[in-house]
């Protein structure tokens, strides 16, 4: 016999009165509490379950107990009224269970819209030799290094990466508002 007390977590329906088909039709959820309790969540709720009990009206609604059980038994349940996304008024799997999947490798997405792409086949960054499309269109500076060199970069940011310089630091020099930043001065063109 166990000591700890085990937590009953409940499946439940919400549908219309014309809705029949527990597999198909309506909404199907699990809650630890009341499910009158979660259905007034749903109500006052911007996800699309809440939006279109909203629109049907809560008097409309019809709210159904489907079974009890510890949260693997009904989560599985879940899963098998809803093993895919898009049933009845569920935008997602039931239970979490992960249906997107990379359209690169295959592999299991959380949580997001079919099509997307994993961080190795989509990454962001760009690759050696490329350069932005906004390369080189900032305003113009002339920097001068403590020892008097005259720089005229063509990235701001990349000439201050490579410099050990803070490049709203030089910003601020070239506008008027600082002197100098680590001796180097600044200007617009």
């Amino acid at each position: 016999m166990s000591t700890s007390k085990e937590r009953i977590y409940k499946a439940y329906w919400l549908r219309t009165e014309c809705m029949t088909d527990v597999k198909t039709q309506g909404y199907v959820g699990i809650t630890k509490n009341s499910i009158y309790h979660r259905f007034g969540q749903h109500c006052h709720s911007n996800r699309p379950v809440g939006t279109t009990i909203r629109e049907i009206g809560e008097d409309n609604i019809i709210i159904s107990e489907l079974s009890r059980g510890t949260y693997e038994e009904i989560s599985n349940l879940e899963a098998t009224l809803r093993p895919q996304r898009f049933i009845g008024w569920n935008i997602l799997a039931g239970a979490g269970v992960q249906t997107v999947r990379c359209s690169g490798c295959n592999v299991h997405l959380p949580k997001r819209a079919t099509g997307a792409q994993c961080e190795l086949c989509n990454d962001s960054k760009f690759p050696l030799g490329h350069k932005p499309h906004n390369w080189g269109k900032g305003r113009l500076v002339e920097l001068i290094d403590p020892s008097g060199v005259v720089y005229h970069p063509e990235a701001l940011t990349v000439f201050c990466k490579e410099h050990g310089l803070v490049p709203q630091n030089v910003r601020k020099v070239a506008r008027g508002d600082r002197r100098h930043t680590q001796q180097w001065k600044a200007r617009y063109l």
